[in-house]
């Protein structure tokens, strides 16, 4: 035989030989993963484990109990309806390894009149979440799996399943059963009579089809569908009945279109609110928003300008007065404006969230720091250009008195006043056509000392005289400006890093330094130094890295989770929740005259509560849903529970050592 006929023939043999070792490789990991998921027929079922861990350095990882139903049976969900009842689990694992609770999947309505359950059909997989030991071996795990299975009969049946992690290999049906789970919270607004109870929410997205499946039992009438109706653009209602009008708590998941969220909500407070209380109760915070701490750098600058208008004649005072208001009436609409198209998007949003961003707070310590330092010296930019806000004490035209307005609202939200929080947790929680109005008596309310002196001017006579000594209020003016920028400072830190705190130090004395040229230097080289403060602050706000890091961890406290509240309550454990923030001033405060008291520390040693800390300084969309459910969007807010109470209790937003203490007993 010539070379020409052996070469295919040899080509033909390497070809089967490689597709030999295709077939040997496909078979080994079919028996691997036959012998790993070890599946057992049930009678009605096929039940297997199967789970995505990709390698042995994985800390965490899931294992799955997928059941293979056959047609026209079911299983069923946590709360099983009006029959039937979940299945039970118990696992056996080495020492090293935790096996949480399972994450169930969303269920569906399963009729059978005149009863109605929930569970699932077909193909389901039951995810549960593993954690293990980096220094234990990957070995078998075992899981004594019970449940009810149903057609037009019930049988229990039962599977003992086996999967050795060490052969196991990834599977992609669990991983989309993952990524399917109803995880994600929706925000959402409820309402009840004697009959029913409402539910109102919001999405962005056309629903044709919601359903409420409630976790607790003996509360609701399950029907086979509850009523949706469409309220506005975005926003639903559905109706669920109930068989109790004492209904205080719930939670679920909320199917949309199919898709599972989750929804928990107290109803201590829903309803206790009209829309014209909402307003009044805004209308009075707004006006003690003007004696929080958080603002007095900002209104006594404005003081400083009325008084030097002593002299001046009734009509300009009266503008002055009104451009104030207006900056402050035009700031809380565009924030209330902002807040409403965030929300349309599905985000959950608070008062005060403009601070939970490191560049915001990097530039306002900027603002107030180049204030304070303009106060100290004697520059005045009423004859030219403007910068870092500083025309807010120093300009004589209305433009000044305006940005004086904005400012004010700008370094208010920090600090949420009596009255202030239950009527901005309304505004976000209800209908955009509800939201405006509140924000707008907001604004009235803030301004109103000064709408006020626009209608007498004449008030301003009884101020002391302008004289020299202004200049010496002035400059001691300029030291609540710095603290203000020290404070914001640490804020900054506790955002970022310490790193990123000295970038900005070294940023604040370029701005000092600037500021010295422009008092002391004439022409265009004066601006040398500002221009250099613009160009650096862009560069550094442009490269701060990811907020990652929280407050400082208070030894005596639990960290807070969404579902803590329900555990400690069906652990019957007391327990009192502190929603905090670094830039919340109020919150600072209430934590050094109350609850950082060594009387308060014993006291809820020698009670057995709980201490719960839920730090909001960076971004946290579970705490804005913690926050949504006491009607809230801002903080401070204090909830205290102890066993024998129907509900949790909201506490003052201004605490004392004492009140504090009373308020629990």
């Amino acid at each position: 035989m010539d070379r020409g006929s052996l070469a295919p023939l040899f080509l033909l043999q390497w070809f089967n030989m490689k597709n030999m070792k295709n077939v040997i490789l496909v078979c080994s990991l079919l028996i691997c993963s036959i012998v790993a998921a070890n599946p057992v027929e049930t009678g009605h079922a096929r039940a297997s484990l199967i789970t995505n861990i990709e390698n042995s350095t994985q800390e965490s990882f899931y294992v799955g109990v997928r059941l293979e139903m056959q047609d026209g049976w079911h299983t069923y969900w946590e709360n099983p309806g009006d029959s039937g009842s979940p299945f039970e689990a118990n696992w056996k694992v080495s020492d090293g390894t935790v096996v949480e609770n399972v994450q169930w999947p969303t269920p569906v309505t399963i009729p059978y009149p005149p009863l109605m359950t929930f569970g699932y059909e077909g193909d389901v997989v039951f995810p549960f979440k593993v954690f293990r030991s980096l220094d234990s071996p990957l070995e078998k795990i075992n899981l004594e799996f019970n449940f009810l299975i149903c057609a037009d009969i019930c049988i229990p049946e039962s599977a003992s399943l086996t999967l050795d992690l060490s052969l196991a290999t990834p599977n992609l049906l669990l991983s989309e059963a993952v990524t399917e789970l109803p995880t994600n919270f929706l925000q959402t607004n409820s309402s009840k009579d004697q009959e029913n109870l409402k539910v109102t929410f919001q999405s962005s997205e056309e629903i044709t089809s919601a359903y409420l499946f409630p976790k607790q039992d003996n509360l609701f009438i399950y029907s086979p569908s509850q009523k949706l109706v469409k309220l506005n653009d975005d926003t639903y209602e559905i109706t669920v009945p109930l068989l109790s009008s004492d209904i205080t708590f719930f939670s679920g998941i909320l199917s949309l279109n199919g898709e599972g969220f989750q929804v928990e909500e107290n109803l201590q407070s829903v309803s206790s609110m009209s829309l014209w209380q909402a307003i009044l109760f805004a209308l009075i915070g707004g006006l003690i928003l003007n004696l929080m701490p958080c603002v007095f750098p900002v209104i006594s600058l404005k003081v400083l300008s009325f008084v030097s208008m002593g002299g001046d004649d009734h009509a300009k005072i009266r503008t002055h007065a009104l451009s104030f208001a207006g900056g402050v009436m035009s700031t809380f609409i565009s924030i209330a404006t902002a807040l409403l198209i965030i929300r349309s998007s599905g985000s959950m949003i608070g008062w005060g969230y403009q601070l939970q961003s490191p560049i915001v707070v990097g530039i306002l310590t900027l603002i107030m720091l180049g204030i304070g330092l303009v106060l100290l010296t004697n520059i005045n930019f009423a004859a030219g250009l403007t910068t870092l806000g500083s025309s807010v004490q120093s300009r004589n035209d209305y433009s000044g008195s305006f940005f004086t307005g904005v400012l004010a609202v700008v370094v208010a939200s920090p600090c949420t006043a009596p009255f202030m929080g239950a009527a901005i947790g309304y505004a976000l929680l209800q209908p955009s056509f509800a939201t405006l109005p509140i924000f707008i008596a907001l604004g009235l309310g803030f301004a109103g000392p000064y709408l006020i002196l626009a209608l007498k001017p004449q008030w301003i006579s009884a101020l002391p005289k302008p004289g020299a000594w202004m200049e010496t209020l002035k400059q001691f003016f300029a030291f609540p400006m710095i603290a203000t920028a020290l404070w914001l400072m640490w804020v900054f830190m506790v955002q970022t890093s310490g790193d990123a705190l000295i970038l900005l130090l070294i940023l604040s004395l370029i701005l000092g330094v600037a500021v010295w040229m422009i008092a002391t230097f004439k022409g265009r080289w004066k601006w040398i130094g500002m221009i250099m403060t613009v160009i650096t602050a862009f560069q550094i706000f442009n490269n701060l890295p990811a907020s990652s890091t929280e407050m400082k961890a208070d030894a005596s406290a639990e960290k807070w989770s969404l579902e803590i509240e329900s555990e400690m309550q069906s652990q019957n454990q007391a327990y009192l929740i502190n929603f905090t923030a670094a830039w919340c001033i109020t919150c600072q405060t209430n934590e050094k005259t109350a609850l950082a008291r060594e009387k308060v520390k014993e006291y809820l040693a020698e009670e057995n509560i709980t201490y719960v800390k839920a730090d909001w300084t960076n971004r946290n969309e579970d705490i804005a849903i913690g926050l949504a459910k006491y009607e809230r969007t801002g903080i401070p807010l204090y909830i205290f529970w102890k066993p024998g109470m129907r509900g949790s209790k909201i506490l003052p937003a201004v605490l004392t050592e004492d009140s504090l203490i009373k308020s629990m007993q």
